[in-house]
């Protein structure tokens, strides 16, 4: 049987799905029905009351004129407020229909193969919202894959994986990425510095307020001139091997002198779908930075490992790790079980993945029933609430029937600055 990895860009009009199969070196980017110029999928929902079914994406076109039924639009935008549609006396949340919009659209999208079945998934987004997340996680059910067969990243973690999957000659030096959509324009830099035997590479993102999406529509030759003045500036920032262009803003009929000034010594791609494709190879071939001495930085992630420190009977101490950095902070999930000796105190550590440093952190556990040695099993549990807070959940479990759970639970919060 074949086994398909999907990686899907999803933003909030459209989205993007790439797809690797195990006989392809490369990933393959699904373009739009009828339009090969396009990869993004419109994130548009059609019921045909008179077939009682639904129609999404590029289906919807087809039919919407045609049939009678409902067009739902502006899903994404939706989500999370109290909006509610009945559509043929059902009552849909836009949680809901972003459910059935997603598990149409990969559904349809498998279709396209006999004999295949669907190995792994990785959804990219452009920034954490909690209601979405929240319906990507059922979807991995819904799809029946499991944990570790299912990754949400962000944009700033696909378009790493992209790049490091590309030829050596590209990423040399320093890698740069413009981005242009009705949002502006942003600039992305990848610099790497070796640290011991730790390659870290510092993702630096900025605002160009210069550069509006309204000039795309007015005066195309100041938007090619000013861009090329602010295309000067940063490639002399530093010594860049290759500039990615991505974004609905980008196309060749405004770009000449811009490109010029890009092209001077250094390699230079255009295109819409890189982070699908950067989503795609995390789902084939796992994340770059797995199991190599390599740190990726950005504001969203995480650098250090957190675990508790136990001691062996030879009197030494062991780091179990609760959760490993080099993630996104939603992602920085997990959980130990170990039992109590002769001591109410827990020794909470945190590891920084690049300079190898540690802090520790003890925490007492007050108002437990007094058991004895290695009948007091305690849960701990990481949950981060941004990049910068959380909390370390300590609940005691007991000791089956014998020593039954106080149900007790037990927070600490935790903070930290770079």
């Amino acid at each position: 049987m074949k086994e398909i990895y999907l990686g899907i860009d999803l933003c909030r009009k459209n989205l993007q799905m790439s797809y690797f199969r195990e006989d392809r070196n490369e990933p393959e980017s699904i373009y739009q029905l009828n339009n090969t110029e396009t990869y993004q999928l419109p994130n548009v929902m059609f019921y045909c009351t008179d077939e009682n079914k639904w129609y999404v994406g590029n289906n919807v076109s087809g039919v919407r004129f045609n049939k009678n039924g409902k067009i739902i639009e502006d899903v994404m935008g939706n989500i999370g407020l109290n909006n509610n549609l009945v559509i043929n006396g059902n009552t849909y949340t836009y949680d809901e229909l972003l459910m059935i919009l997603l598990k149409e659209q990969i559904e349809e999208f498998m279709k396209r193969f006999e004999d295949a079945v669907l190995k792994k998934v990785s959804i990219t987004v452009e920034k954490y919202e909690p209601h979405v997340f929240d319906v990507l996680r059922k979807l991995s059910k819904e799809l029946s894959l499991g944990q570790d067969d299912f990754y949400i990243m962000s944009h700033e973690n696909a378009f790493f994986q992209y790049v490091m999957r590309q030829e050596e000659e590209l990423k040399n030096n320093s890698i740069s990425m413009f981005t242009y959509s009705n949002e502006g324009m942003n600039y992305y830099r990848i610099d790497k510095k070796n640290q011991g035997k730790t390659a870290i590479y510092n993702l630096n993102v900025e605002k160009i307020p210069e550069i509006s999406y309204s000039m795309l529509f007015e005066d195309v030759e100041k938007l090619d001139s000013d861009f090329a003045e602010i295309a000067k500036l940063k490639m002399r920032d530093k010594y860049i091997s290759t500039v990615y262009l991505t974004g609905s803003g980008f196309h060749d009929k405004w770009i000449e002198k811009s490109k010029n000034v890009l092209c001077s010594g250094r390699r230079v791609f255009m295109g819409q779908n890189l982070y699908t494709k950067g989503a795609c190879y995390h789902a084939r071939l796992g994340a770059y930075e797995h199991d190599k001495d390599v740190v990726f930085r950005s504001n969203e992630f995480i650098t250090y490992d957190i675990g508790v420190l136990l001691g062996d009977p030879e009197g030494r101490n062991s780091f179990y790790p609760i959760v490993s950095g080099g993630r996104e902070w939603y992602n920085m999930k997990g959980s130990v079980e170990l039992f109590l000796d002769d001591t109410n105190r827990l020794q909470i550590m945190y590891r920084d993945r690049i300079t190898k440093d540690t802090e520790k952190d003890i925490i007492e556990i007050h108002g437990l029933p007094k058991r004895p040695p290695k009948t007091t099993k305690l849960s701990l549990e990481v949950e981060l609430y941004d990049e910068k807070n959380g909390a370390i959940i300590i609940r005691d479990v007991g000791f089956g029937s014998i020593y039954p759970t106080t149900n007790k639970i037990y927070r600490r919060e935790i903070s930290w600055q770079e």
